[in-house]
């Protein structure tokens, strides 16, 4: 009786064993299972994420190079008429009126551009360039800053407004943007026209010598 007694007794044990090994493994692989499903969901945030972060980053360049565009073209425009610029305030233009006023109507389209497309535009260097062309015009236009040497004083103006051209083009194509440089001093002494430290090979145009 007692033989039956231990061999029972083994077998139950044997039984509990495997039964504990079994639980301990279903309990092992629902461990690794949640662990793997935990990892998965953590990369398909971290993969969303990222993608939600490109498709942000695509569309803010996508608008700054639209609103550089257009800055472009108010730019365009009033380099056609800068010579007019210093008439601005005077009564008697040294070219005719109605190139004083589509002169003073770049001007406004300028400032105007600074109100709206510029503010498309994140980066703060960009738009202290523009902001400082546009105090430019109005120092030349109306505050008369340097008004004793009116052919540099449209030099200057030009010079700038290429290079914030430049600054507008390298952010259309997503680019650096050309070395930062002070900008002319209208009031100075010297009658050498302002150039940026560094300049493309295409610089120079004939009109600036105009």
């Amino acid at each position: 009786m007692s033989d039956w007694s231990e061999l029972a007794s083994q077998a139950i044990s044997a039984l509990m064993g495997t039964l504990a090994g079994g639980a301990i493994t279903i309990l092992v692989a629902r461990w690794q299972t949640a662990r793997t499903i935990h990892a998965q969901a953590q990369l398909a945030a971290s993969q969303q994420s990222a993608t939600a972060t490109l498709a942000r980053s695509e569309w803010t360049q996508q608008r700054a190079a639209e609103a550089a565009q257009q800055l472009l073209e108010r730019l365009a425009t009033l380099y056609s008429w800068l010579p007019s610029l210093p008439d601005l305030d005077l009564d008697q233009p040294q070219f005719s009126i109605e190139a004083r006023t589509k002169c003073g109507t770049a001007v406004e389209s300028l400032r105007h551009g600074m109100q709206t497309e510029l503010l498309s535009i994140p980066n703060d260097q960009v738009r202290f360039r523009y902001r400082t062309l546009v105090r430019l015009c109005y120092d030349v236009g109306y505050r008369r800053v340097g008004h004793e040497n009116r052919a540099r004083q449209i030099r200057d103006v030009r010079a700038y407004l290429r290079y914030v051209q430049l600054t507008l083009e390298a952010v259309i194509d997503a680019k650096p943007a050309p070395a930062d440089c002070p900008p002319p001093a209208l009031d100075r002494s010297d009658s050498e026209s302002w150039v940026p430290p560094a300049t493309p090979w295409y610089w120079q145009d004939p009109a600036d010598n105009c």
